[in-house]
């Protein structure tokens, strides 16, 4: 999971339209959801589902799942993930008030980023230290530190909720700050320590399903590629250091490592998938080797 910067698109005009078909959804999702029907299912999401949405998406992240960072387009058309549930709240079911969702949201373009089926869908999904398939996915999952603080409706100052979310929000933090990654299992941990801090980055990883096998495995396979890669790099250094005092073949290993070091940099890729996980890996490797801040850069 890494920062998006969602600066770099433009929000598609049918959301931004001010007498477009998003503010008439919204007058109608509001006429709705403040009458006497208001806990009862609303159907009448549409223009998020507008081809030039999904385009967006796609685009401002990368042809990636805003929440693991898989590839996945050519084998599925991926979800337009609401951030913010319009639907329901799943924390609120027992309590029987989860509807409504935040229905005012449904076409707010900064509600909205790409997600694969397994970080959006509720699925059976075995998790990297729990054998047994539980059902995991987002869905209509978003918790919060304080429910006091929850925002219920479009008059609700949503500041505050924002003060005790517990779900990363990739376009508002820098997850890279939270996750730091087992390079030799592919796994995924907090780096907070402070208590809610670290239950923000918990809660994530457990929500959009961060530790599930299939995606612990393909982050440790991607490891195992950085790590050869680095590998080159260091002997290709060394070679070139050791034969410094003869200019033909100093030139010839010269070659060599810009060679190596451009595949090491192919990593840092934004189109590149488990980006954190290779800034991680390459960030410490060329600050221990070179005395390079590529974080800086």
């Amino acid at each position: 999971m890494i920062f998006i910067d969602r600066n770099l698109v433009t929000a598609p005009k049918k959301l931004t339209d001010e007498n477009g078909a998003a503010k008439k959804e919204l007058e109608k999702a509001i006429e709705h959801f403040t009458g006497p029907d208001k806990h009862k299912t609303y159907k009448n999401f549409k223009v998020y589902r507008d081809p030039s949405v999904k385009k967006a998406l796609i685009e401002l992240c990368k042809s990636k799942c805003a929440y693991c960072e898989s590839t996945f387009l050519k084998t599925y058309v991926g979800d337009i993930e609401h951030f913010r549930p319009k639907g329901e709240i799943e924390e609120l079911k027992a309590s029987g008030n989860s509807k409504p969702g935040y229905y005012w949201l449904a076409a707010d373009w900064d509600n909205l980023l790409l997600s694969c089926r397994n970080c959006n869908q509720k699925s059976k999904q075995s998790t990297i230290n729990v054998q047994e398939a539980k059902s995991m996915g987002k869905m209509n999952q978003f918790p919060v530190f304080d429910e006091q603080k929850r925002a219920r409706s479009h008059e609700d100052d949503l500041k505050k909720e924002e003060k005790v979310r517990l779900l990363l929000n990739p376009c508002v933090e820098n997850p890279e700050s939270y996750f730091k990654y087992d390079i030799n299992s592919g796994v995924i941990k907090s780096r907070k320590r402070k208590k809610f801090l670290k239950q923000r980055a918990l809660s994530s990883i457990k929500v959009f399903a961060l530790q599930r096998v299939p995606l612990v495995q393909d982050r440790e396979k991607k490891a195992i590629l950085i790590s050869a890669q680095m590998q080159r790099v260091e002997e290709a250094m060394f070679n070139y250091n050791d034969f410094s005092h003869d200019p033909v073949r100093s030139k010839r290993f010269a070659k060599i490592l810009h060679r190596e070091m451009e595949a090491l940099q192919s990593f840092l890729n934004p189109n590149e998938e488990y980006l954190g996980l290779a800034r991680q890996m390459i960030g410490k490797f060329m600050k221990k080797n070179f005395q390079v801040d590529i974080h800086a850069a």
